[in-house]
C-alpha cells in the first residue's frame, strides 16, 4: 500500500504541471498590465514634417488627392529609405584624429 502512496512518476508529473500553470499564471499577470512600466523615453520632437504628416492622418482619404501630403509622404520615405553611407561620429574632429593615427 505504501508503495503505490509514493509513486514518484506520478508525483513528478504533477509537480511539473503545477508548475507550467504557475509559468502560465505569471506570464499571464505579468502581460495584462494596462500600464507600461520603466521609462519611456523623451517625447519625439514636434517638426513640420510630423505635423504635416499627423494632419494627412486625420484628413484620411482626401490626402490621396492633397499635392502636400504627397509631397510630406515623399519626403518621409526620404528620410528614412536613404542609406547615408558616412557614419554620424566621422565629421567629429575626435572620430578624424583616431583614424589618421593609425
Amino acid at each position: 500500500m505504501l508503495g503505490r502512496a509514493l509513486d514518484m512518476p506520478a508525483i513528478g508529473r504533477a509537480v511539473g504541471f503545477a508548475l507550467v500553470a504557475a509559468a502560465i499564471l505569471a506570464a499571464t499577470l505579468h502581460f495584462r498590465r494596462d500600464e507600461p512600466r520603466g521609462f519611456a523615453g523623451p517625447a519625439p520632437a514636434s517638426t513640420p514634417l510630423t505635423e504635416e504628416l499627423q494632419r494627412c492622418q486625420a484628413v484620411a482619404a482626401r490626402a490621396e488627392d492633397d499635392a502636400a501630403c504627397e509631397a510630406a509622404w515623399a519626403e518621409s520615405r526620404r528620410h528614412f529609405l536613404t542609406y547615408d553611407p558616412t557614419p554620424r561620429d566621422a565629421s567629429s574632429p575626435a572620430a578624424s584624429q583616431k583614424s589618421s593615427g593609425r
